[in-house]
């Protein structure tokens, strides 16, 4: 029998928020929760606790940030501390060229930066680089990947096939759509057909591990086979690791697989939950930003807190190098999961690298891309696995992804794969 949680005051607290807050939320991601949006009040290492003093095991994390867990001290002290120094001065603080000097030293490839809010809008930088440095237009992009809610790159995420689909929400630009080329991701013959046939594509963007439909790895020799078909066609390689940069490891997917972007470009776990997102890339390729002739700007870029707590997130992601721990840790849960089934045979599967992993009902078989991923995923049974799990006490996203951090301990892994065991026989 299920533990009967309340969630009272957070559906209270989501009806008041409607009455001004469309929704009732600030981020439509949100309006998918069960049973209701919920208030969280206050996280703590590897848990959260609502409105209703509901206690969860979170493997959601902020939606991925909290790589090292929920309010971690070394970062909440910087910030704390920088506080009394002020926020924002339309000018440079001191705490900006000390990230930038520690970025560039933690990952090779990369030798200038610039600072932002979030992956959203430095993709977009990305992409406006590569248009001004090659004189083209066109980008290619991957079904499955996301690359932020704004018209240049929301388009089209999820398939190839239907032209239907072209438009993700009302008020779409017609003019984005018709920049954006559509390709299925981990099939090179198919890749290298549409560049061949295209004569003005600017950027091919990509994540490099696939974690917003499914988490799903490329194949062996794809990113190589990628790399040198933007190169020898002149096109600009952009590294979308907002979910994998220093996740995957301190180098993150990048350094996993030794390939690497023309232009990178990180937020979530770089900031511990503040708001920061970094594009890094070479001076060449830079210059220009510097020089104004390509436009970067932004009130809150760098500001100070912001800076602070990236500065003290690395500093101390360097420091400890937990991230073999933090494998280790998922890869336990994962296969634990990974033995469960419906009382009807439903597998419960869990895809990924321990760091994060995606849940699927589905066939052992691991999909390859998002047309694999869809037609070997049962969303509604899913569906029922979260929203139980969720109330005997674990939490992920909404859509069944699972984050690691830090703050998880084999205590926390016992205690998930109870309570999956049980949530699992209940639907």
């Amino acid at each position: 029998m299920a533990i009967e949680r309340s969630y009272q005051r957070s559906q209270l607290h989501s009806e008041r928020s409607k009455l001004t807050i469309p929704g009732g939320v600030n981020s439509n991601v949100r309006l998918i929760s069960e049973p209701c949006p919920l208030t969280i009040t206050r996280g703590e290492g590897s848990h959260i606790w609502d409105v209703d003093n509901n206690r969860y095991l979170d493997f959601a994390l902020g939606m991925g940030p909290h790589i090292l867990g929920h309010a971690p001290k070394a970062v909440i002290s910087a910030v704390r501390k920088s506080l009394d120094e002020g926020q924002l001065f339309a000018g440079q603080n001191l705490y900006e060229v000390e990230l930038a000097e520690l970025f560039v030293s933690l990952l090779p490839w990369i030798e200038q930066i610039r600072i932002g809010l979030s992956g959203t809008e430095m993709n977009l930088l990305a992409v406006r680089i590569a248009r001004a440095h090659t004189g083209k237009q066109k980008i290619i992009r991957f079904a499955g990947h996301y690359h932020g809610w704004l018209d240049p790159l929301f388009v089209n995420s999820s398939s190839v096939d239907s032209a239907d689909e072209n438009y993700l929400t009302a008020g779409q630009s017609k003019a984005a759509v018709n920049d954006i080329l559509l390709a299925q991701w981990n099939d090179i013959d198919s890749l290298r057909n549409l560049v061949n046939h295209e004569s003005d594509i600017a950027a091919m963007i990509m994540e490099p591990m696939m974690c917003n439909t499914g988490c799903i790895e490329p194949s062996a020799g794809y990113l190589e086979s990628v790399k040198n078909l933007c190169k020898s066609h002149g096109i600009i390689l952009i590294i979308d690791e907002v979910i994998t940069g220093f996740r995957l490891g301190i180098e993150g997917a990048q350094g996993r697989h030794k390939v690497h972007g023309d232009i990178s470009v990180y937020a979530k776990a770089i900031g511990a939950g503040f708001p920061v997102a970094i594009l890094g890339s070479s001076i060449n390729l830079l210059r220009e930003v510097g020089t104004g002739k390509i436009n970067h700007s932004g009130t809150y870029n760098a500001g100070v807190s912001s800076t602070v707590a990236a500065l003290a997130t690395l500093t101390e992601l360097k420091r400890t190098d937990p991230f073999e721990e933090i494998q280790s840790t998922g890869l336990n849960l994962m296969g634990q999961l990974s033995k469960l089934k419906t009382k009807d045979g439903k597998q419960l599967n869990a895809d990924g690298t321990g760091h994060l992993f995606q849940l699927r009902f589905g066939t052992k078989i691991k999909p390859t891309n998002s047309a694999e991923y869809r037609e070997n995923s049962d969303g509604e049974t899913l569906k029922k696995f979260i929203s139980v799990w969720q109330r005997l006490g674990v939490r992920t996203t909404s859509r069944g992804m699972c984050f690691l951090s830090a703050a998880h301990t084999q205590a926390d892994i016992d205690f998930a794969a109870e309570k999956a065991a049980q949530a699992i026989s209940e639907i």
